[in-house]
C-alpha cells in the first residue's frame, strides 16, 4: 500500500466530510506489551491483533505506513521497522531475536528466509474464497494462544461484538441508504470493496447495504474505471483516505466525474482509512467511524 499523504479535497470535487470526533484516539483495553514470546510480523493485520492483546511485538514491516494505512491501534514506539514485507531487513531481524514470526500465505515466497531466523506460523485470513471473518476470529484466538494471552484475545473478540451491538441502533439512518466504499488507485481507476473483505463483513453485521452490486475478486475488491461508478444508482460514495495527490485537480476538472449522478447530488464523502485487509481492530475502527458519519446534507 502507498503511504502518500492525504490532501484537501474541495466540496465541488468530492463533497464534505462531517465526522466530529472521527479521529478520536484508540480506546482498547489491551495491556502493555507482555514479557512473553517475541513476535515479528510483516503483516499489518496480524500486527493490529498482536498490539491489541498486548503481545510482545518487536518488529513489523513498513512501519512508516502504519499511521496512514492502518492507524489503529497506535504502534508502540519500540516496535522496529524491518523494511518492506517483500524485502525484510534480515540482518536487523536476526538481531531482534524473535521467538516466532507470524505471516500470511501472500508472503509464502519469502517464508524460507524467515525460517532461517525463527519458526514461522502462517495465517490464511484474506483471499480465501469467501468472507474472511471466520479466519479473523480464528487468527485472533491462535495469536492469543501463541502469546500466552488467551484471555486478552477473547476480550478483543467480545469487545468487537459489543461494538457492533452498541453501534447498531445509532445507524438507523444509514440503513435507509446504500453505501459504496472505495480507494482511488490513480486518476482513472478505483478499488471498490464488496463481498470477501472485512469492509463487507462490517456492513453485514450492522445491516447496512453495499451499493456495489457487481463482482469482486478473492480479496474482496474490484478495480474499475471511474466511469463504472455511473452504475451505482442512488448510492452514496465514501472515498477512503489517502487520496493520490494528483486526483483532486484531475477530478475537479473532469466533466465525467462532475456529471456522475452521485457527485451532482452531493452524495460523496471522504472517509478516514480502514485497513481493508485488517483484523478485529480495523473492524472496530470502521464501526466507530460509521457512527460518526453525517450524511444529513446530501
Amino acid at each position: 500500500m502507498s503511504s502518500e499523504p492525504s490532501i484537501q479535497i474541495t466540496r465541488r470535487a468530492f463533497g464534505t466530510l462531517a465526522f466530529g470526533a472521527a479521529l478520536a484516539p484508540w480506546t482498547s483495553r489491551a495491556a502493555a506489551p507482555s514479557d512473553g514470546p517475541r513476535f515479528f510480523t510483516p503483516d499489518h493485520g496480524l500486527a493490529q491483533t498482536l498490539v491489541s492483546i498486548g503481545a510482545n511485538l518487536v518488529g513489523v514491516s513498513q512501519r512508516p505506513n502504519w499511521e496512514t494505512w492502518t492507524v489503529e491501534p497506535p504502534l508502540p514506539p519500540e516496535v522496529a521497522n524491518l523494511g518492506t514485507s517483500q524485502e525484510t531487513n534480515l540482518e536487523l531481524l536476526q538481531r531482534l531475536e524473535p521467538d516466532l514470526i507470524v505471516s500470511t500465505p501472500y508472503l509464502e515466497r519469502v517464508r524460507h528466509q524467515f525460517e532461517r531466523i525463527a519458526p514461522v506460523e502462517s495465517f490464511p485470513i484474506h483471499a480465501v474464497g469467501g468472507s474472511p471473518w471466520p479466519n479473523i476470529l480464528d487468527a485472533t484466538r491462535r495469536l492469543g494462544s501463541l502469546a500466552g494471552l488467551e484471555t486478552e484475545a477473547e476480550a478483543l473478540v467480545a469487545e468487537t461484538e459489543k461494538a457492533f451491538v452498541e453501534a447498531h441502533p445509532k445507524l438507523a439512518a444509514l440503513r435507509s441508504r446504500k453505501l459504496v466504499f472505495l480507494h482511488f488507485v490513480d486518476r482513472r481507476h478505483v478499488r471498490i470493496y464488496g463481498p470477501n473483505c472485512i469492509i463487507q463483513d462490517v456492513l453485514d453485521r450492522l445491516e447496512i447495504e453495499n451499493g456495489w452490486t457487481h463482482g469482486t475478486n478473492g480479496w474482496g475488491f474490484a478495480t474499475a474505471g471511474v466511469e463504472r461508478l455511473a452504475d451505482i444508482g442512488d448510492a452514496w460514495v465514501l472515498i477512503f483516505e489517502p487520496v493520490p495527490p494528483d486526483v483532486e485537480a484531475r477530478l475537479a476538472g473532469s466533466p465525467l466525474w462532475q456529471n456522475l449522478p452521485f457527485v451532482r447530488a452531493g452524495r460523496v464523502r471522504r472517509f478516514p482509512n480502514v485497513l481493508a485487509f485488517g483484523t478485529l481492530p480495523g473492524a472496530r475502527r470502521m464501526t466507530r467511524l460509521l457512527t460518526e458519519l453525517d450524511l444529513s446534507d446530501g
